[in-house]
Formats: structure tokens, sequence, C-alpha cells
């Protein structure tokens, strides 16, 4: 037997215009504009909206509310909304573009692609962070990537973090080739000697 939805609920699914959200976005409540944030959550025709009012909306609930909406929307084209945000001086909005790229996985390969090549260093290492929360299909690669070709020994030893959490040994070879890139950096040598201990005692007590 089907379940029968609150009348509240029900209501609350009914769909509004676009421009009526978007006003809402806009408004003077924070509730409100929170509200109109998530309502959109479903809505792949919202996505340039969410995005849009982010440049300016001051209040930590409502950002997280459009961050999680253009997460929840997903694909391809969130994610290209999402991805210039981790650029920006704002640390709230940087923040809140990691943990949304983290949640779009798949959908975020592509721009965290180019963000991983990026010219600016500290663009690099943010990217590095996102793989922190994907699975490992799609975090190893990028990883192994860092430790063969970054040239900058701040972002490789972002990345020797993130595997000292999430790596397998898969990534011992190329953590070992940074020893040869940056013998001299004793703090990176010290960081992948904790890496691969992790990694082997994890290994050792999977098996």
């Amino acid at each position: 037997m089907p379940l029968i939805r609150p009348a509240a609920a029900t209501l609350d699914a009914i769909p509004e215009g676009l421009e009526s959200r978007r006003e809402k976005l806009a408004g003077g409540d924070v509730d409100e504009r929170r509200h109109a944030a998530r309502a959109l959550s479903k809505d792949p025709a919202g996505a340039s909206i969410l995005a849009a009012r982010l440049q300016s909306e001051p209040d930590p609930r409502v950002r997280d509310a459009l961050f999680g909406s253009l997460s929840d929307i997903g694909g391809t084209h969130a994610a290209e909304l999402v991805a210039p945000f981790i650029r920006s001086d704002d640390a709230g909005l940087r923040g809140g573009a990691i943990e949304a790229l983290k949640r779009l996985e798949g959908d975020a390969v592509a721009v965290l692609d180019a963000l991983m090549n990026d010219p600016d260093t500290d663009v690099r290492i943010l990217a590095v962070e996102v793989t922190r929360a994907w699975p490992g299909e799609l975090a190893i690669p990028r990883l192994r990537r860092v430790f063969e070709l970054d040239p900058h020994v701040n972002v490789c030893a972002a990345a020797v973090d993130v595997a000292t959490e999430v790596g397998t040994e898969d990534l011992l070879p190329a953590l070992n080739g940074l020893r040869d890139r940056f013998a001299n950096e004793q703090f990176l040598l010290f960081a992948v000697d904790i890496a691969c201990a992790r990694i082997l005692g994890d290994d050792a007590r999977a098996t």
C-alpha cells in the first residue's frame, strides 16, 4: 500500500516559478532565503540561480543551503558552477565549494582535474583536499599523478597527507618516487614514511 504524504509535505512539493524562487533568494529574511535555496534542490534549471546567489549571500546558513542544493542537483554543470568558488578570497565560500565537490564525486572529475593542473599552488592544494572524500577509484589515480608530476613540494605534501588517510598499496611506488624528487625536503620525506607505514599497516590488517 503506497504511503500517503502529510498535507504539509504535499504543499511544500508544489513547484514555484524560477522567478519567484529568485526573488525569495534575494529577500531580506534569512529563513526565507534558506528555504528558497533548498526548494531548488531538485530543479536543474535552478542551478545557475543558486550559483549566482552565492556571489552575494552573506549568511553562512543560506550559503550551506545553496551549496547543498547544487550538490543535490548534481551533474557536470553543477560542478562547473561550484568550482570557481574554490578561488574565492572568502574562506567560507572556499570551504563550501570543497565540500560540494566532495559530494559531487564523479560529476566533478573534469573540473577537479582542471583545478589540479591550475597554475596557482593554493588552488591545487585545495583540489587535492577534495579527493580525501572520494572513493578510491577516483582518488588514487589523482594522488598518484600529483606524486609523479606536480612540481611544488607543498602540493605533494598535501597529497601525502590525504594518502595517509585513504591510500592503498597502489600508491607506494609513486610515494617512494617522491623521495628522489624531493630528497632535500626532510619534512616531506618524514610524511612519506608515515603514509607508507599507515598504508602497509592498514593493508596488513585487512588481510
